[in-house]
């Protein structure tokens, strides 16, 4: 009987042990996740470092892990798409986004787009966190966007939160929104397009086709828990097993880019789901 005990204990310890193992690696262990956006119009290759849904993560002192990985992308400008921020943390939050933020800042321009705790952080303690990020030198795009060149490429740049409308509002509510009017506005340009939306929702569940090249969507956290050869367990709004939880996605012919963040949901930790930030290579 003894040897029946020990063996079952030994099954525990190692099980516990792999579980361990992949809780930590899934919060503390950043991944970087290459993808090319060909997007068949001239100029040189520019590369983009795409940052989501930090909340409270924290990779090393002043989160120079994640700075360092920003770093060997060595990026042409970095991407927040929203949920730096968060309004559980409140004004304790705040110091570290802008530790983090000042330091992005010094690798590549940073054009920052607000997700849901962002918004939420400005109406839980009465400051503006976009202000902050703005004041810190970010390009802070919320509602807006930014014509410029990058490396003599002209790039439009934009940035607006989607307030997350199921699909049973997207009719004549939708045609009318703020977002739509936006979307028509964004892109009328013949320079190459790129839009940072913290949730993926509106190109989910609407049927229009943009001319947009590529939008950066983040708020699923990679489905928290993934199971291997199955994928995400749980997203905001999607529900169980959602059909987008990270990735690459083709909407006509606009492509959409899902990263997972680097953070897990609240008190949620993620299970076989490393922090992730993407690396774009834009031809």
């Amino acid at each position: 009987m003894n040897k029946y005990i020990k063996i079952a204990a030994a099954a525990a310890a190692g099980a516990a042990g792999f579980l361990g193992g992949a809780f930590f690696s899934s919060e503390k262990l950043i991944k970087t996740t290459g993808y090319t956006l060909d997007t068949g119009k001239d100029g040189k290759k520019i590369t983009a470092a795409v940052l989501s849904d930090l909340h409270f993560s924290k990779f090393g002192k002043d989160n120079k892990f994640l700075i360092s990985a920003v770093k060997k992308i060595n990026p042409d400008f970095i991407i927040v798409s929203g949920d730096f921020f968060d309004f559980h943390g409140g004004r304790s939050n705040k110091e570290l986004v802008l530790k983090t933020l000042d330091e992005l800042l010094k690798i590549a321009d940073v054009y920052f787009a607000p997700g849901n705790h962002d918004k939420r952080y400005n109406e839980i303690t009465g400051e503006n966190c976009l202000k902050y990020a703005s004041e810190a030198g970010c390009i802070v795009l919320d509602g807006s966007y930014a014509d410029t060149q990058i490396k003599g490429r002209k790039v439009r740049i934009g940035g607006i939160f989607d307030h997350s409308v199921y699909l049973e509002d997207y009719g004549e509510r939708w045609h009318k929104s703020e977002v739509y009017s936006f979307l028509k506005d964004f892109q009328e340009t013949e320079d190459l397009k790129l839009l940072i939306m913290h949730r993926p929702n509106t190109f989910i569940y609407t049927k229009d086709k943009w001319d947009i090249d590529a939008v950066f969507c983040g708020h699923d956290h990679g489905g928290i828990w993934r199971i291997p050869f199955i994928g995400g367990v749980y997203a905001p709004e999607q529900g169980i097993f959602p059909e987008y939880d990270r990735g690459e996605y083709s909407f006509g012919k606009m492509k959409m880019f899902l990263s997972s963040g680097l953070e897990g949901y609240y008190i949620v930790p993620r299970l076989f789901n490393p922090p992730e930030i993407l690396k774009i290579d834009i031809k």
